[in-house]
C-alpha cells in the first residue's frame, strides 16, 4: 500500500505512506505526523490503522504507532528518536518486537528530483 485515504474534519485527503513518520493515538482519534510537519486528526481509532498499516509501522505504545524507516535511533532503549526530532516512549512489552525490527535493515528512501 503506497498511499492510504484519511478521512478529516472537512475532506479526506490522499497520503503517501511513506511521508509518514509516525501515528499517535488519542481515544479513538489518530493523529498522523507528517515529514513535511503536517498533522492530520481522523475519528479512526489506532487500532484501524494497525490493522491497515503493515511493516514498516510498528506498534511501540499503546498510544504509538511509528515508521521504522523514520526512525534515526537504531538500538533499543526506553524512548525511540525520529527523524522529526520527537522522542516516542516504548513499552516494556513492546521492546522485544521492536529489538527486532531495528535490526532490519533500512530500505533505501528514492527522492523524485
Amino acid at each position: 500500500m503506497n498511499t492510504l485515504l484519511v478521512p478529516g474534519y472537512s475532506k479526506n485527503s490522499l497520503i503517501q505512506t511513506d511521508e509518514i513518520i509516525r501515528l499517535e493515538g488519542s481515544g479513538n482519534y489518530t493523529i498522523f505526523h507528517m515529514l513535511d510537519g503536517r498533522h492530520f486528526l481522523t475519528s479512526k481509532s489506532l487500532i484501524y490503522y494497525e490493522e491497515l498499516l503493515s511493516f514498516p509501522f510498528v506498534r511501540i505504545h499503546k498510544s504509538c504507532l511509528i515508521n521504522i524507516h523514520h526512525a534515526l535511533q537504531r538500538q533499543t532503549s526506553d524512548f525511540v528518536r525520529m527523524v522529526d526530532g520527537t522522542e516516542v516512549p516504548v513499552s516494556r512489552r513492546r521492546k522485544p518486537e521492536l529489538k527486532k525490527y531495528l535490526k532490519c535493515p533500512r530500505k533505501p528512501r528514492l527522492r523524485p528530483i
